[in-house]
Parts: C-alpha cells; structure tokens; sequence
C-alpha cells in the first residue's frame, strides 16, 4: 500500500481538471491515512463488563476512584471528579477562576498527582498563588517584598509543606496541542497523574486549524476530553465566557450559551461549572437579602452524572485562600431560574 507522500506525489503528476475534484482528492487521501494510523479498539463482551462492575461496587471502589474537590459544598453535589471526565470551569476575567483551581490543587494533591498547565501566568507567578492561597498573605505583597519578619517565616514553612504536594507546573505547549498530548501521557505514565489543569482553554492553539478559531477551539475541547477518555483522568480546563454576560440585566448569572467561541466546549465537557460573584457587579445583597461580599457560588450547569444544583463558597479579603460557605440549599432546592426554564406544570 502507498503511503501517503506517494499518493500525493501521483495525484501532482496526474491533475485532474475540477478545482473541487482536487479538493476532494486531498480530503478523500488525509482521511484514509488518518484511519490507516488509527489503533482500532476491540469490543468487550458485556458480562465482563458487568463482572467489573460488581467488583467496583462491592469493593466501594467509586468513592476511592472519584477526586475530591476540596470543597464540602461542592462534593455534594458532584460526588467529585470521575476517571475519563472532561471539567469546564467558565468564568468571566477577574471571577477568580485561577485562584479557584489553585486552592482545588492544594487540596487535591495531598492525595493524588496532578499537572497544572498555565497558559495565562508563567510557571513564577503561578507559585505565587499557591504559595498566596496557603498562607493567606496576598500575591502583591509576596511580589513586592512587603513581608514582616513573621510572615517571612510563614512563606518559608510552607515552602516545606508544599514539597509534600503532588503539583507538578508547565507554562509551555501554547501552539502544539500534539505536543501537548504527548507530554500528558508521558506524566501519566511516569508521574501517575490523576488531575490535569488547563488554564486555560481559549489560550491554546493548534496549527492545524489557525485560520478558523471556532474548528480550533473544537478540535482542543475534544482533544482535552480524548486524554481524559484514554488515559482514564480529569481533567479540567478553565474558559472564558462571552461578552454577553456584561450586557444582560440583572444579577449577570452565566450559563451554558455563554460559553466562548463555539458550542463543542458545552458538548464534549461532562461537566460545566461556572465561577460567579455578586459583588464583582456591585449587587450588594443577593436575592434572600444576604451580604455578598466575599461570597462566590459555582453553578453546576451541565453534569452527566448527576444534579445541577448551586456550591456556595467563601473568599477571604485577599482573595487567596476560598473555602465552604453557608449553604443551606436543601437536595431538591430550584432557585427560580430554573424553574422559570422547567415552565408550567400541566396540571
């Protein structure tokens, strides 16, 4: 069989006529060498399937499987990160999205491995916030040495605590999303990585499809859900909303048409939480009355594997260290958005 430079060279010394007839011929010669690459997977027998599944519920394997988050409020709701999902935490800029996955990984990585890839803040700036988040000192203070003899102390004793933490940092990869691939299972192999954090999505590209943002924000979307699929991890990927969160009345709560860039993000994410603060938009009081200063909800607007349903959390006055808030919402809360959306009962 003729691969594919020889094709390509017979198709040169033999043109045909039709521009289109062309185009179809180097489609018809990609495609065929793309599937001849391919490693086609062998079925399995669903009573060995099943066998499998047994042992995974009777060893109460799911709840060693799943990654917790970290937040209490948040577990509730999802249970935590399965093996082979594709998480999408949306935010608008300056939600906190970053320092949201940070304080994720800090509780993660007690337990499990995971690769943090920045593709917004290098590998410095990123140890800022990790360093930030557990010890509650903010960033700008770190960076400009505005350090008391105490807080000194403080950094360098948490220094030694992180170096028990499973983190591993890159700040590389922005144009090769091969590359980049490679470079995950390549840690997951040899690092035993459970966790990967993109941050984020909309910061990658890939040569293949420059010249269409929306094919190539695709492409990376499926790609990021084939290393989860394949290497049997999550991974979770930061996004950037739409503008047109900012123009519409109201409280500004996002949701999933919101998302950037193209609608394959909302379908190859097994889940799509989104980062949210009243106080970022000046609301003072939420809908209950209650202050929303330094609060922070993460709405869970698309989960496969369970309810939809609102976390709410805590931030502290340097926006470094987020934990629980109250959450008083019971198991089958609706706010009235949802039930706006749910519509007239028919009876």
């Amino acid at each position: 069989m003729q691969n594919l430079k020889e094709q390509l060279a017979q198709l040169i010394a033999n043109p045909v006529k039709e521009e289109k007839d062309i185009i179809f011929q180097l489609q018809k010669l990609i495609y065929e060498n793309d599937i001849s690459k391919s490693n086609a997977k062998g079925s399995t027998h669903i009573s060995d399937l099943l066998l499998e599944s047994t042992k995974f519920m009777e060893s109460d394997g799911g709840s060693q499987l799943l990654v917790k988050s970290g937040f209490q409020n948040l577990d509730k709701v999802i249970g935590g990160f399965a093996p082979g999902e594709l998480v999408v935490v949306g935010g608008r800029p300056g939600m906190g999205k970053t320092q949201l996955l940070v304080n994720m990984v800090l509780a993660m990585s007690k337990q499990h491995a995971v690769q943090y890839f920045s593709f917004d803040l290098s590998e410095f700036l990123l140890t800022t916030r990790f360093i930030s988040a557990a010890t509650e000192i903010s960033c700008d203070r770190i960076l400009q040495h505005k350090l008391s003899e105490a807080e000194k102390t403080q950094i360098n004793a948490v220094q030694n605590d992180l170096k028990n933490h499973q983190i591993y940092l890159n700040d590389g990869f922005n144009n090769s999303l091969s590359a980049f691939k490679a470079h995950c299972e390549k840690q997951v192999s040899e690092k035993n990585i459970r966790v990967i954090i993109v941050d984020y999505l909309h910061m990658m590209s890939s040569f293949k499809y420059r010249n269409n943002r929306e094919l190539e924000i695709s492409a990376i979307s499926r790609e990021l859900k084939n290393i989860a699929r394949d290497n049997n991890i999550t991974v979770i990927a930061a996004s950037q909303l739409s503008r047109a969160v900012e123009t519409r009345g109201g409280d500004r709560r996002p949701g999933l048409s919101d998302l950037r860039e193209s609608g394959a993000i909302e379908q190859e994410a097994d889940k799509v939480i989104f980062v949210y603060r009243a106080d970022y938009y000046g609301l003072i009081e939420d809908e209950n009355g209650m202050p929303t200063n330094g609060q922070m909800e993460l709405i869970i607007a698309k989960n496969r594997n369970g309810a939809l349903d609102t976390a709410h959390l805590s931030r502290n006055q340097n926006f470094s260290t987020i934990t629980d808030g109250d959450d008083n919402n019971s198991d089958f809360n609706f706010s009235e958005t949802r039930l706006d959306e749910i519509g007239e009962v028919p009876f």
